[in-house]
């Protein structure tokens, strides 16, 4: 099979975003692409769970330009583990013209990872 991913972008009202990502056969460097989002906002919240595949860990970032390494903002953690859970304080901003970000879920391992990943954000600044 080959990579997969589908992103699920619902409005909770007011300013408030959740984004929810479910990506199959993920691997190191594979990404999606997500359109529609605010073109300015910031990330409150980042939980990442590896439910299937070889992968022991996973690091996801979120970056402005398709394959950058420059991203957005990491896990903020030491150490990538299977499942993730962060509260970014600050928040992480973000500017972008076309409302399109990219998301990588970094598994260390495999390239047969079912992962699902939900990012809360708010729109503006």
């Amino acid at each position: 099979m080959a990579y997969s991913s589908a992103a699920v972008l619902t409005h909770l009202g007011g300013r408030d975003y959740k984004l929810e990502i479910t990506e199959t056969e993920a691997g190191a460097a594979t990404e999606a692409t997500i359109n529609g989002l605010p073109t300015k906002g910031r990330v409150t919240n980042q939980m990442c769970t590896k439910t299937a595949g070889s992968a022991s860990t996973v690091a996801p970032i979120l970056v402005t330009t398709a394959g950058s390494s420059a991203a957005v903002f990491t896990v903020c953690q030491a150490t990538a583990a299977s499942d993730q859970s962060n509260s970014f304080s600050p928040a992480q901003k973000y500017e972008v013209s076309n409302g399109t970000l990219y998301h990588r879920t970094v598994c260390d391992s495999g390239a047969d990872n079912a992962v699902t990943t939900v990012y809360y954000i708010q729109a503006g600044w």
